[in-house]
């Protein structure tokens, strides 16, 4: 539920009979099992007609593999997506229906834009509508169960005030908030609850016994428990967002899910099926769709169904490709680890850290520069610094490119290239290929900013803890010659100088300066977002 997109999501795409034969998940597990701080991964995968399941770690119960379930967060939007599906084929809705459609005519909007919003832009993330609603609580992020106490009252609430900056459908922006929306309209719409339709409609005539939402006490012990790194983590409950990310499901189940999109026809609703895996609009960036909320990409140079999922303590990822008729399940109990990650180790791709570089002048090199933008909430930013490039992608470091010649550049930190597009005669588009995976971006107006960098020892006096409130507090690091800030309870990000003192997030619209004392050391950070916040700086402790 909590997303991120990371270098090591992304694709390097070469001719598929170049490549040698994927790995089985099973030959990958345990080299990242030994490395997590708890918890296990278990995968699931079905290749040449054969099925296969696999743990590595400690501390679940001796069960066999596919009988362990986990929370398994966003992929709960694909069931949403097929519910609907179902609805439509079954003439019962359409993809058209709008929220005024099904809230009735007595439903008060205040914007227009939301009534029209129609349940297919709601599964394709294209409704305008934002992750979260804002009345779900003061710290969603970093709240320990999010979703528990927002129910349909909250829920209309939100509608009744929401407003949108113009009609839809927008460019696709990943809402929590709208999919489960829709879950909640389906269920209402059908007297019953959202887990009740995704068992009597998806989960029984597909043989599914473990994918629930409430667990009998048999199936509690059976859940996989939470971690968040080290710590125990909490187990997510919701209520109205439910087709957001409320499933609990086995690796057994998953694989039988996956078979069932592979042959539509083996099951009783394969014109349903059909209009999930339909795409329907372009999905971060132009490279990857979106069906009715499944992501439409590739891997290993074929077409790919997938989504990732995420909970407080669980990360989790559903993969299908229809060409080698294969599917791919992984199942971690543990925030620490990017299923991505796992399923990028299948790959025998080689790495670009000993190709050698072509020259290139700065002259010829400023060209490049710029932002290129993915979606709504990602962009790669391209900056020259001194003689060389260097990128980033949203909440990432900067990297430096080398040059391998034909508008083409690769990083050495991480296996993956840059291939930039020219639209008469002018940098106009710029695609990433890394673990076989690609994303293109377009070019934006917008000029790449003016930053300052600084070497690690003169980021050295920022670094520490500042006191935010009764238990959230700033931790400012520094890794790579890169400021970094963590707020308690949220990932680390990086923060880049733009003006002495002054450093900016670009994950978000925010800021952070600082106070100094007359003898030059920090007192003080403030953050600049919905106004202006001091966090004193915690005295460090004595050896």
């Amino acid at each position: 539920m909590r997303t991120c997109l990371t270098w090591t999501c992304l694709s390097l795409v070469v001719p598929f009979s170049l490549l040698a034969t994927p790995k089985p998940l099973s030959e990958v597990n345990d080299s990242f099992a030994k490395n997590l701080p708890a918890g296990c991964i278990v995968t699931g995968e079905f290749r040449d007609s054969k099925t296969s399941f696999h743990l590595s770690g400690k501390g679940l119960p001796n069960l066999a593999p596919e009988q362990h379930l986990f929370e398994i967060g966003s992929i709960s939007k694909v069931f949403t997506g097929l519910l609907l599906a179902q609805s439509v084929s079954d003439k019962k809705l359409s993809l058209t229906s709008t929220l005024r459609d099904l809230l009735g005519p007595d439903f008060a909007f205040a914007d227009p834009n939301v009534a029209a919003i129609t349940l297919e832009q709601l599964s394709t993330h294209t409704s305008g509508l934002p992750r979260l609603p804002p009345n779900i609580g003061p710290h969603p992020d970093t709240s320990p169960d999010p979703y528990a106490a927002y129910d349909r009252t909250a829920l209309h609430d939100f509608l009744h005030v929401a407003t949108l900056p113009g009609p839809a459908p927008h460019p696709s922006a990943y809402s929590n908030l709208a999919v489960g929306l829709l879950g909640d309209l389906l269920a209402a719409q059908n007297n019953t609850t959202w887990e009740q339709l995704v068992i009597d409609r998806i989960a029984k005539p597909l043989g599914m016994t473990d994918t629930r939402v409430t667990l009998d006490p048999d199936s509690q012990k059976r859940l996989a428990p939470p971690f968040e790194g080290a710590k125990p983590g909490t187990n997510w409950h919701f209520q109205a967002l439910a087709g957001a990310g409320a499933l609990r499901s086995s690796a057994a189940d998953l694989i039988r899910f996956g078979q069932a999109l592979l042959n539509p026809d083996s099951t009783t609703f394969p014109d349903a099926i059909r209009l999930l895996l339909a795409p329907r609009a372009d999905f971060s960036g132009e490279s990857s769709k979106i069906g009715l909320g499944i992501i439409l990409s590739r891997f290993l140079n074929q077409p790919a169904w997938e989504h990732d999922g995420g909970t407080g303590g669980y990360r989790t990822s559903f993969h299908v490709q229809p060409d080698s008729q294969s599917i791919r399940v992984i199942l971690i109990n543990n925030d620490a680890l990017a299923p991505p990650l796992v399923l990028a180790a299948i790959d025998p791709q080689p790495a670009t850290k000993n190709r050698p570089e072509l020259p290139i002048t700065p002259e010829a090199a400023r060209e490049y520069t710029g932002v290129f933008e993915l979606d709504a909430n990602s962009r790669f930013t391209v900056i020259q610094r001194g003689d060389h490039l260097w990128t980033r992608l949203t909440g990432q470091p900067f990297f430096r490119l080398f040059h391998s010649g034909n508008d083409r550049f690769f990083l050495k930190v991480v296996s993956a290239e840059l291939q930039f597009e020219r639209t008469d005669g002018k940098i106009s588009h710029v695609t990433l290929f890394q673990n076989n995976r690609e994303q293109r971006a377009t070019k934006s107006p917008q000029p790449p900013p003016n930053l300052i960098f600084r070497p690690a020892k003169d980021l050295q006096p920022f670094v520490g803890t500042y006191d935010l409130a009764p238990g959230v507090s700033f931790t400012l690091s520094v890794h790579n010659e890169t400021l970094f800030a963590e707020l308690t309870g949220q990932p680390s990000v990086p923060i880049f100088e733009t003006k002495p003192n002054h450093f900016e997030y670009d994950v978000v619209a925010a800021s952070l300066d600082f106070k100094f004392d007359p003898s030059g050391a920090v007192t003080t950070l403030i953050l600049n977002q919905n106004g202006t916040h001091l966090a004193p700086r915690r005295p460090t402790p004595k050896k």
